[in-house]
């Protein structure tokens, strides 16, 4: 029901703020229909029915209002006159709007805002974030008293709450009643309204100020720690607070705000200063030796005290040096616990005497107690208080205070307390600390049996203290005794002098060097770390185990101060070839050199540093011999390439390589095949000049006789060669490619001859003939070129399968050249035309419209049955994005899953699409010919079919187009219960499952059998197991990688002569074939070397030796390197005897030539005349 009326606003209301110009103010603005009222007084209301003081919560479209009839019984309001219009009409509310009848009480409870309101579910009710607050500034409270604003001005407050709005974020409404008594809304979120009420407070409200006196005492309760309480307060009542500062005289706080404020800030701070004033504080001038009977034993009186009184009691601690106690709170509590405290020294200082007594230093702890404990035990029993001096006083007097009855009886307990605990100390190595300690503690405890009730402590400086009772530090004493004095007998501690450098050599690489002489000897070592740089070493255990760490230590150290380390500038083209063919020829080095280690650099550092290590003498000899190798390799070095076409290298590798290495075993050459994938067509030989063109010459003829090769050369201006070969040779390599393969030379560049060279088989030699000397014309009488860009994916549809399309494109215009990107180009993009101009841009539309044909979008759809669409999109939707790949990046979906819709849509360019719909076509029919065979692979092959992340089974599923599955885990761990239900057919657990087409599976599971691994016996004698392992397994390894086969050689001690190979069969064959191989040179070389140890002795008198030897060497190596033998010259020592002895070691004969050649050089020395002269030293 509505009822009309016309009502006319008390005053003129200001919009609010932040609000556009033509915004009404809701029931506050011009005339209205309906009924409304005027917000006023203290009351507020909110639809929710919610009342909360002067603030209240708006719910989105409630007109706020304020009830008129109420405006002359508040102080704070208005007094508003509603004039109704002559043709308003009159309203009989009891008429109108009949009383409701009355609602039950638990209803009014559950739905607090009336009938009218809907019931209340169990929904939970959603609190507004914002807030609107009203508050009323009465005219003499209006600090800006301009109240005849004229229409459409600005007032001052206006604009200053315009201000606060925007600061703060909120929308502020004024509204001026007659008596200028101004009515203020703020709406916006709690803090921030606030934050603007406190503000409009501040600048539009009248401040006061007042004077309260509030005595100094109180000021530091009311302004708080660091002000916290002050400025709350300030918050509170929007007031400034002035306290006097701490030196000031006056007392006088100021309040300075509105009205209000201040009387809640006044109010506020006489409250405080009242319960300030109901406390009190008392000193208390006492002795501290009274101090225990206050505190009581244990703090029971102190504790008792506060309790009864509820003061605070602070009684100095011993180490401060006031003597003043200090008792607050409350009045009564104060004097009640001051009476107590005073009555207990007074009776104190009546009775107490004092008695002193000697204790040692070292026994006042025992005295004291844990926490003090026996001080107040003692205090307990008998009354008296115990002094013991500090730590810093250096005294050993106790002092006891009390009743002089008592005294006796606490000087007893104090003797008794001070000789419950004795200590008692063992002198004992630190070395041994360990042994005895044991790994956690366990050795002491077995030495010490009753070691809960004693305490042993391990000093650094070698002695261990015992505390405990007496009877328990006795038993505990004997037994380290005894445990130290066995330790003496059986360890020994030696220190070793190893230089820093050494150290990490001793440790071995993850500390196996030491680990091992750990074990062997059972000590312990202990190497210090790099940053103290110190040298030595520390060995610590049994004395036997000691000396032969000691010694192996030591040896290995001098081995070590015998080694030297020498580097090598060797190219690294030759390390390959000083290396050897699987390593053989550096072995060959190693076997004769066992000390020295060989190190070559990576293959990409690109280094030609060759590092040496080992026994300075056989370092020597090494590098010696390696340079003699390197300078026959440099010889023998010459390199020439021959150009054979591609497809006849396969002819000249032969069936398992045997050309090939036919040839290389004729000439003595090293005959390097480019490999599969590379473009290259160049096969580079290496050797000596002469062995390298009879190589070169053996090659050029299998071509020959292979095809009909024939050599057609050609007259083309030098002046153009650089035209043809621009661009990287782009035109002379596409020609290359196009008439198979053929080999274009040109002249060298400064040569100035116009001789070009085409070599290749007939038809394809003339086919680059015509096509080169139509270009070169091309090029003679014009050179034009152009480019088109198309992305990189469809380069493959413009070219067409097996070139179909650009041929078609080429017929057009022959003599234009186009030259697609090669796969080192960085730009992928750009395809470049070369040729007329006319021809050039004909070519080019007609390639620009074949793109346009690839950029034209189209969709289409295709039907791929939804069992089969879980194959495209699983494992991460593999298939699905090989097919976008291959298609031009085409856009592909599948319906959702469970969908049951068999429309695939495929959008992209229109020949990308039709090529993916076509291999989707593909796969479908792949899947719907699918069938699942199975291959018996016994289960203990399955882990090495599956080794190297699946890499053998992931190969034979791409190269056949097949999905192998191995069984899964639940069907091993169930072992042998599934069985096939005919009890005759394999294993579960040994059946692989291979899907695919029928062909397909039947290749797969063929090479899946090929694949398992066998094992296999060689017969190596024992002696040679050493050899074929290598230094440090180097060899036997790099035989497993070679052939991809496991080598099994079975321990030392059991000296068998077999060893198992197992791997595939072809793996097998072919390592137990090297392996011989290795045997018989293993043969060769122990029957070599029986021969190399033959010796020979030669007298040589000891001054001879000098001459023998020759300057830093000379001769003596000139002899070494000219017979192939070591020579041992003796080291002559001071006090022995000369010893004539020179050793010689070698082949027999090499060794006898050798003598034969000393003795002489021996009697040519003998044979000379010597004769003294004695010449005045000032002439010398």
């Amino acid at each position: 029901m509505e009822v009309e009326g016309t009502y006319t606003a008390p005053a003129a209301v200001q919009p609010p703020i932040g609000s556009p110009p033509n915004h009404q103010p809701s029931a506050l603005n011009g005339d209205f229909n309906g009924s409304s009222s005027l917000l006023n007084g203290s009351e507020a209301f909110s639809p929710t029915g919610a009342v909360n003081g002067n603030s209240f919560n708006l719910a989105p479209g409630i007109e706020r209002s304020n009830a008129g009839a109420n405006a002359a019984g508040s102080s704070h309001s208005s007094a508003t006159a509603i004039t109704p219009n002559k043709n308003a009409v009159v309203v009989d509310y009891s008429q109108d709007f009949p009383e409701l009848p009355p609602a039950a009480v638990k209803n009014v409870a559950h739905n607090p805002s009336g009938a009218w309101a809907k019931p209340m579910t169990n929904a939970r009710a959603v609190k507004p974030n914002n807030v609107t607050q009203v508050f009323h500034l009465p005219a003499e409270e209006r600090s800006i008293k301009n109240f005849n604003r004229q229409l459409g001005n600005t007032s001052e407050e206006q604009q200053k709450c315009n201000t606060i709005a925007l600061a703060t974020e909120t929308t502020i409404e004024l509204c001026e009643a007659k008596d200028h008594t101004l009515t203020i809304l703020i709406t916006g979120k709690r803090a921030k309204v606030e934050e603007a009420r406190a503000r409009i407070v501040r600048d539009l409200q009248t401040q006061a100020s007042r004077e309260i006196p509030i005595p100094k005492e109180h000021h530091r309760v009311l302004i708080g720690k660091e002000g916290s309480n002050l400025r709350q307060l300030e918050a509170d009542t929007d007031c400034r607070i002035i306290v006097p500062g701490r030196d000031a005289p006056s007392d006088v706080i100021k309040v300075i705000g509105p009205r209000e404020g201040i009387e809640k800030a006044v109010h506020q701070i006489e409250l405080i200063s009242h319960e300030q004033s109901k406390l009190a504080q008392e000193h208390l001038m006492i002795p501290r030796i009274f101090y225990p009977w206050i505190r009581g034993p244990f703090n029971e009186t102190l504790d008792r005290l506060l309790a009864e009184t509820g003061a605070k009691i602070n009684i100095p601690p011993p180490s401060a040096k006031s003597e003043v106690i200090v008792v607050t709170g409350e009045k009564e509590g104060v004097y009640k616990a001051a009476s107590v405290i005073r009555r207990i020294f007074e009776e104190q200082q009546a009775l107490v005497k004092s008695v002193t007594c000697k204790v040692a230093r070292a026994q006042h702890r025992y005295v004291i107690g844990p926490q003090r404990c026996n001080l107040s035990d003692v205090l307990k029993q008998t009354g008296v208080s115990v002094e013991v001096p500090s730590e810093e006083e250096d005294s050993d007097t106790i002092t006891l205070r009390g009743d002089p009855a008592k005294l006796g009886d606490a000087l007893s307990l104090v003797y008794a307390k001070a000789s419950s605990v004795i200590t008692a100390e063992i002198t004992c190595p630190a070395w041994l600390h360990k042994f005895i300690i044991g790994p956690k503690g366990a050795t002491l405890q077995q030495i010490v049996p009753n070691k809960n009730k004693v305490q042993v402590d391990f000093e650094d400086g070698g002695t261990i203290f015992l505390e405990g009772a007496p009877e328990e530090v006795k038993i505990a004493q004997e037994a380290l005794n005894s445990a130290v004095n066995r330790l003496k007998t059986e360890m020994a501690t030696e220190t070793i002098k190893v230089h820093p450098s050494y150290h990490r050599h001793v440790i071995g690489k993850g500390g196996s060097l030491i680990t091992k002489i750990k074990n062997e000897t059972g000590v312990q070592i202990t190497i210090p770390n790099e940053s103290t740089n110190s040298d030595e070493i520390k060995v610590e255990g049994k004395k036997d185990g000691v000396t032969k760490a000691v010694a192996d230590i030591s040896e290995l150290v001098k081995r070590m101060e015998n080694e030297k380390s020498k580097d090598m500038v060797i190219e690294q083209r030759l390390h390959k070839q000083i290396i050897g063919s699987k390593g053989e020829s550096i072995s060959k080095l190693r076997e004769q050199y066992p000390s020295v280690v060989f190190s070559f650099p990576d293959a990409g550092r690109k280094s030609d540093i060759v590092s040496l290590r080992g026994d300075k003498n056989e370092v020597d000899k090494v590098f010696k011999q390696l340079t003699t190798i390197v300078k026959d390799l440099q010889e023998s070095n010459f390199q020439m390439s021959v150009p054979i076409f591609k497809d006849f290298h396969k002819h000249i590798i032969g069936k398992g390589g045997a050309n090939v290495r036919k040839i290389r075993e004729e000439t003595t050459t090293r005959i390097d095949l480019p490999g599969e994938g590379s473009g290259e067509d160049k096969i580079l030989v290496t050797g000596k000049k002469a062995n390298v063109e009879k190589a070169v010459a053996q090659l050029t003829q299998i071509q020959n006789e292979l095809a009909s090769i024939v050599t057609l050369d050609l007259t083309i201006p030098a002046k153009i060669h650089s035209r043809l070969l621009g661009g990287g040779r782009r035109l002379v390599q596409d020609i290359q490619d196009e008439c198979g393969g053929v080999q274009i030379r040109f002249p060298p560049e400064k040569s100035n001859s116009d001789k070009v060279t085409i070599r290749g088989p007939k038809d394809d030699a003339a086919r680059a003939q015509k096509l080169l000397m139509d270009l070169a014309n091309d090029r003679e009488l014009s050179s034009f070129e152009d480019s088109v860009t198309a992305k990189a994916e469809f380069h493959r549809f413009l070219i067409g399968k097996g070139g179909s399309k650009i041929k078609k494109v080429r017929e057009s215009c022959p003599d234009v050249r186009i030259l697609f990107p090669r796969e080192s180009d960085k730009d992928q993009e750009t395809i470049h035309l070369i040729g007329r101009k006319e021809e050039v841009a004909q070519i080019k539309k007609h390639l620009e419209e074949l793109i346009l044909h690839l950029n034209e979008i189209v969709e289409v759809t295709t039907d791929v049955p939804a069992k089969w669409h879980k194959h495209f999109v699983a494992r991460g939707a593999n298939v699905l994005r090989e097919i976008q790949d291959q298609n031009g990046g085409v856009s592909i979906s599948f319906p959702r899953q469970n969908a049951q819709d068999t429309k695939v849509s495929i959008k992209g360019s229109k020949d990308c699409v039709e090529g993916a719909k076509q291999r989707i076509a593909e796969i479908v029919a792949d899947l719907e010919a699918q069938i699942t065979i199975k291959a018996d692979i016994p289960a203990e092959y399955h882990r090495t079919l599956l080794g190297n992340r699946g890499q053998k089974v992931q190969d034979i599923c791409a190269k056949y187009n097949v999905q192998i599955k191995f069984p899964d885990r639940e069907t091993r761990e169930a072992g042998g219960n599934h069985e096939e239900a005919s009890g005759d057919g394999p294993s579960v657990l040994n059946t692989v499952s291979i899907s695919g087409r029928l062909e397909n599976c039947e290749s797969a599971r063929t090479a899946l059998q090929a694949c398992i691994p066998i094992t296999e016996v060689a017969e190596v004698p024992f002696e040679f197991h050493g050899n074929l392992i290598g230094r440090s397994g180097e060899t036997v390894r790099a035989l497993m990688q070679n052939y991809d086969v496991s080598v099994s050689i079975p321990p030392a001690d059991q000296q068998l002569n077999e060893i198992k190979i197992s791997g595939q069969a072809d793996s097998v064959k072919d390592a137990i074939a090297e392996i011989g191989r290795r045997v018989d040179e293993f043969k060769l070389g122990a029957k070599d070397r029986e021969l190399r140890m033959f010796q020979l002795t030669v007298q040589v008198p000891p001054e001879y030796h000098q001459r023998l030897i020759g300057p830093r060497g000379q001769k003596i190596n000139q002899m070494r390197a000219k017979h192939d033998v070591q020579i041992s010259i003796p080291k002559q020592a001071e006090g022995e005897e000369p010893n004539e002895n020179v050793v010689i070691t070698g082949y027999e004969e090499n060794a006898h030539k050798c003598k034969a050649e000393i003795e002489e050089m021996v009697n040519e020395l003998k044979n000379l005349f010597v004769q003294e002269i004695t010449l005045d030293a000032r002439i010398h």
